[in-house]
This record gives C-alpha cells, structure tokens and sequence, in this order.
C-alpha cells in the first residue's frame, strides 16, 4: 500500500488567490442572476438552455445528462423543464431511436432569451475575466522544473 502525500498548505498568496477567484466567480453568478431577472426571467432558465446550447459534440440534449451539467437531481430539472416549457422557452420530444428517450430542443424565443443571456455574460466576462484567470493561474502554477543538461 503506498502513502498518499499530505497536501502543501496554501501560502498567503495562494489563499489571497483563491478568495480572489471565489469572490471574482460569486459576482459574475450575480451579475448573470439580476440580469436574467431584469430581462423577466428565472436565472436557471438561462442556464437550462445554456446547457443545452453548449453540450460537447455528440451528447444528446436528455433529461439526464442536463440534470448532470447543471448538476441538479431528476426531480428538480424535470420541475425547470415543465416551467421552461410553460414559457415556450423549448420542447420534449421522444427520440426516434428510443421511444423512452426524451430530448430537449430549444424554441425560437428560448434562443433570443439565450443569445441576449449570452452576450451580458459575455460583456461581464471580457472585465472580469482577466482577473479570474489571473486568480487560476496563481492556483496551478508549478514550480519551475530545473533543466538537466548533459555534460559533454
């Protein structure tokens, strides 16, 4: 059995980083929030679609594999899903293949709502996130590795 190494603690400047991040992250979801309720919708709406919208290549837009993106339980997504559908914001439909496959397609307006979602997030992003990836990369980094070189 090996030992598991027991982790460096965190140096100032690391925690600074790390609250940095935290802080950086919570007022972006925050901006994201008011502004989706500005535009007279619920914040998970925007993100439902957004996590149907950006699935990897080749995922099948299903209940379960949103409830995993959002990382909610069944219950929950199906209740956001009945309440986006009430809003026409998109649809069920059986899957051709698999009758009891359910798949979810965004609507016409679900998609304006998303695109204008989209690009608040976006604008938000270009000033903070500059700091959020400054915050990362002084999380990651390593110590420089020394270079051996051969002796000729």
């Amino acid at each position: 059995m090996s030992k598991s190494k027991t982790p460096k603690p965190l140096t100032a400047a690391e925690y600074a980083a790390l609250a940095q991040f935290r802080y950086q992250l919570r007022r972006f979801l925050r901006y994201m929030e008011e502004r989706a309720r500005e535009m007279g919708h619920h914040p998970q709406q925007y993100q439902i679609l957004l996590a149907i919208k950006g699935l990897p290549r080749g995922q099948s837009p299903t209940i379960s594999a949103i409830a995993e993106r959002m990382q909610l339980n069944h219950n929950s997504i199906v209740e956001l899903i009945d309440r986006c559908e009430k809003r026409n914001l998109l649809r069920r439909a059986r899957s051709g293949d698999d009758r009891r496959q359910v798949t979810l397609t965004i609507t016409p307006e679900g998609e304006q709502l998303l695109r204008a979602q989209a690009n608040a997030s976006r604008q938000e992003l270009q000033t903070i996130g500059p700091i959020l990836a400054e915050s990362i990369s002084k999380l990651v980094q390593h110590p420089p590795k020394a270079i051996h070189r051969k002796v000729r």
